[in-house]
C-alpha cells in the first residue's frame, strides 16, 4: 500500500496534481486524489496502530520482567549456574516466553513487537546516562588516551575490518552481502556491552582504581557513542544510490565529513546544554524541593539527546557530554577534600543488589575548570539521583534482552548458518587484531609523549602487571597505564571485554527496511537481525559464561594482594648493583655508628659504677 500510495504521487497537494490531468488506462483520469484516498483509508483501517503501546502489549512486558527477576534471583541462589550472565538469563526469559506465546492459536508473535525507535528514543538513553554517571571521572581523566584510543579508533577499526570480512567472506555463500550493508553490520556490531565482564571483575575484588576495570567501563562508554555515530552515517547512505556497493571518492569524503560534523555538533549541543542546566539549577537553589531537583536533573539530561536528534546528530554522544558535566558541575560531591566511600554517592548498593557493575569508588568527579564552581543539590537529591538512574538502566536493559529472546521465533529473521557463522567470526578476529593493534600503538604514544618517571614507590605497585620479559629499567620508566596495557592478562581481558548487547540490538531494529519503489532501505535487513542476534548470544553465553572461569586463572584475583611484595622484589632486582653498593656502604657506616655507640654506652656505664 505504501509503494502504490507513493507511486501514485499522493504526497503533492490537491490543486498540483489535479492540474496535472494525467490520463489512465483504467480510471481515466485521477481526479482530486480519489485513488490516494482510498489507500490512505485502507491503509489507515487495516495497517496503521494508533497507539504504540496497547494494553496488551504493556501487560506482556511487565509479565517478561517480572519473570527476568524472579529469574535472575533463582540463578544467583544456584551456584553452579552463577556462569550465566543477567543478561543471557533474560535472553533464556524471552525464549521461553516466546515459546509458550507461539503455543496459543491465533497468536502471533510478531503482533506484540514495539515500533522500532522505542529502542532508540526510551530504552537506550538510559542505559547511556547511568554508565556515564558512574564512570570515576578521576580515573577516566587518568587514562583518558588510552580509553580514547580504543573506544574512537577501536571502534573505526572494528567496523571496517569486520565490515570487509563479512563482505569478502559472504562472497563465497549463495547470498553475498553488499559493501554498504556490510559496513552497516560491521558498525551496529561494534558497539559491546561488557557488563558481565565488569561484574567478574567486581567480584574478583578489581574497581574503577584499577586500569584493567577503568579502561573497561570507559572503553563501553564512548564506544557506544562512536559506533551509533558511524551507523548512522551509514545508513544515511541507502539512498537508492549507493546500494549497488560501488561507492566514489565524494561520497567517502562526505560520510567522513557527515561523521565529524555529528560527533563535534552532539558535544557542542551537550556543551551548550550543561551550561544552560548549571543556570538553571543556580537560579532556582534553595527553591527547588528534593523532588523536583531529581525530576529536573533528570529532564535536562535528556534535552540535548533529544536536540541532537532532531537534527539528525548523534543524540547518544549528546548525552554521554551532558552526564559528564551534569556529574562535574552539579551531582558530584562538594568542597574539597571530601573524598566519600564507595557507598556514599551509590547508597542503593547497601539494598541488597548483587550488580556491581557501575559502583563509583574513592573520589568521583574531577575538579571543574578554572573560574567555576559547582551548585549544591539537597542530600535527598544527590543520594536519589544514582539510584534512580540505576534503576532506570537495569530496567531497560533486562527489557531489550528479554525482547531479544522473545522475538527470535519471528519470521522477520533469516537464520542463515553460513552467514551466521561469518558475522561472529569477523567480531571476534576483528576484536583480537584491534586490541593487540591498539596496545602497540598506545605504548608508542606513551613513549613519543615521554611517559617516564623515576622509580618511586607510587608509581612500582602497578608493575606487577608487567610481563616477566620487560627489563627492569624499562619497567621502571613505564607509567601504571602503560605498564598494564603492555601486560597480555590486560589485554585478553579487552578482547572478552567485546561481548555484544543491548546497542547492537537497538541499531539492527533501526536499520531502515528495502523500498521496492525508491530503491531505499536495506533488503538484507532480515539476514542482519539474525547474524545480530547470534552474535549477542554466542558472546553473552559463550565468551561471558567462559570469562566467569578464565579471569580467575589469569590471576587478578591476586593482583591487589600482591602488588607491594611485586613492587619491592622489582625495586630490588631492578637496581640491584646501585643496592648492593648502597648497602655494602650503608652497612659499613651503621657498623661503625654500633661501635661508636656501643662504645659510649660502655664508657657511660663504667663510669655510674665508679
Amino acid at each position: 500500500i505504501k509503494d502504490a500510495y507513493l507511486a501514485a504521487d499522493c504526497s503533492v497537494d490537491d490543486e498540483s496534481y489535479n492540474n496535472r490531468n494525467d490520463d489512465d488506462d483504467y480510471f481515466y483520469q485521477f481526479k482530486a486524489h480519489t485513488c490516494c484516498r482510498i489507500l490512505q483509508e485502507h491503509y489507515t483501517e487495516y495497517c496503521r496502530s494508533d497507539y504504540m503501546f496497547t494494553s496488551m502489549h504493556l501487560l506482556f512486558a511487565m509479565i517478561v520482567l517480572l519473570l527476568s527477576e524472579c529469574a535472575k534471583n533463582v540463578m544467583h541462589r544456584l551456584k553452579y549456574l552463577n556462569f550465566i550472565p543477567e543478561a543471557g538469563i533474560c535472553v533464556l526469559v524471552g525464549m521461553v516466553c516466546g515459546l509458550v506465546a507461539s503455543l496459543f492459536p491465533d497468536t502471533s508473535i510478531d503482533s506484540l513487537s514495539f515500533d522500532n525507535d522505542l529502542f532508540m528514543s526510551v530504552l537506550l538513553p538510559p542505559i547511556i546516562f547511568e554508565a556515564a554517571l558512574a564512570v570515576s571521572k578521576t580515573e577516566f581523566k587518568r587514562r583518558r588516551t588510552a580509553i580514547m584510543v580504543f573506544s574512537v579508533l577501536g571502534t573505526l577499526v572494528s567496523t571496517f575490518m569486520t565490515g570487509l570480512m563479512v563482505h569478502c567472506a559472504s562472497m563465497l555463500t549463495p547470498e553475498s552481502l553488499p559493501m554498504l550493508d556490510s559496513l552497516v553490520f560491521g558498525a551496529l556490531i561494534s558497539s559491546i556491552d561488557p557488563v558481565a565482564i565488569l561484574s567478574i571483575l567486581t567480584n574478583l575484588g578489581l574497581s574503577q582504581a584499577d586500569t584493567v576495570f577503568i579502561l573497561v567501563l570507559g572503553e563501553s562508554l564512548l564506544n557506544d557513542g562512536v559506533a551509533i555515530t558511524v551507523f548512522k552515517t551509514l545508513v544515511a547512505r541507502f539512498d537508492g544510490r549507493t546500494n549497488d556497493g560501488s561507492t566514489s571518492t565524494s561520497e567517502v569524503f562526505g560520510a567522513a565529513a557527515d561523521f565529524l560534523i555529528a560527533m563535534v555538533g552532539s558535544i557542542a549541543v551537550a556543551l551548550a546544554c550543561g551550561c544552560v542546566s548549571w543556570f538553571y539549577f543556580y537560579y532556582l537553589r534553595n527553591t527547588l524541593s528534593p523532588a523536583w531537583e531529581v525530576g529536573s536533573f533528570f529532564i535536562w539530561a535528556l534535552v540535548p539527546f533529544y536536540i541532537s536528534e532532531s537534527l539528525q546528530w548523534s543524540g547518544i554522544v549528546s548525552l554521554v557530554g551532558m552526564g559528564f558535566f551534569m556529574d562535574i558541575y552539579i551531582a558530584s560531591p562538594k568542597g574539597k577534600g571530601q573524598a566519600p566511600s564507595p557507598m556514599a554517592c551509590c547508597d542503593y548498593v547497601e539494598m541488597g543488589s548483587s550488580d556491581d557493575r557501575s559502583v563509583a569508588t574513592g573520589i568521583n568527579s574531577i575538579a571543574p575548570i578554572s573560574g567555576t564552581s559547582r551548585l549544591q543539590l539537597s542530600s535527598e537529591a544527590q543520594k536519589h539521583i544514582r539510584f534512580i538512574a540505576h534503576v532506570t538502566a537495569q530496567l531497560a536493559e533486562s527489557a531489550i534482552f528479554a525482547y531479544l529472546g522473545l522475538f527470535l521465533f519471528s519470521k522477520n529473521y533469516d537464520w542463515d548458518p553460513a552467514l551466521i557463522s561469518i558475522g561472529i567470526a569477523s567480531c571476534l578476529m576483528s576484536r583480537a587484531f584491534m586490541v593487540v593493534l591498539l596496545s602497540q600503538f598506545i605504548l608508542l604514544v606513551y613513549r613519543m609523549r615521554g611517559y617516564s618517571t623515576k622509580p618511586q614507590a607510587s608509581r612500582i605497585p602497578a608493575l606487577s602487571t608487567v610481563s616477566s620479559n620487560v627489563s627492569d629499567n624499562e619497567i621502571c620508566h613505564l607509567s601504571k597505564t602503560a605498564a598494564a596495557i603492555r601486560n597480555p592478562r590486560t589485554q585478553t581481558v579487552l578482547v572478552l571485554a567485546g561481548l555484544r548487547g543491548a546497542v547492537s540490538f537497538a541499531l539492527v531494529e533501526n536499520v531502515p527496511l528495502y523500498n521496492a519503489l525508491t530503491e531505499e532501505g536495506c533488503q538484507y535487513k532480515p539476514l542482519m537481525k539474525g547474524m545480530t542476534s547470534a552474535a549477542i548470544i554466542f558472546t553473552t553465553f559463550i565468551i561471558g559464561g567462559a570469562s566467569y572461569f578464565l579471569l580467575p586463572v589469569l590471576g587478578f584475583a591476586a593482583e591487589l594482594k600482591d602488588d607491594v611484595d611485586k613492587a619491592s622484589s622489582i625495586n630490588e632486582a631492578g637496581t640491584s648493583s646501585t643496592i648492593e653498593l648502597a648497602d655494602k656502604k650503608a652497612g659499613l657506616e651503621g657498623l661503625a655508628v654500633l661501635t661508636s655507640r656501643d662504645t659510649e654506652s660502655t664508657n657511660s656505664d663504667l663510669s655510674i659504677l665508679n
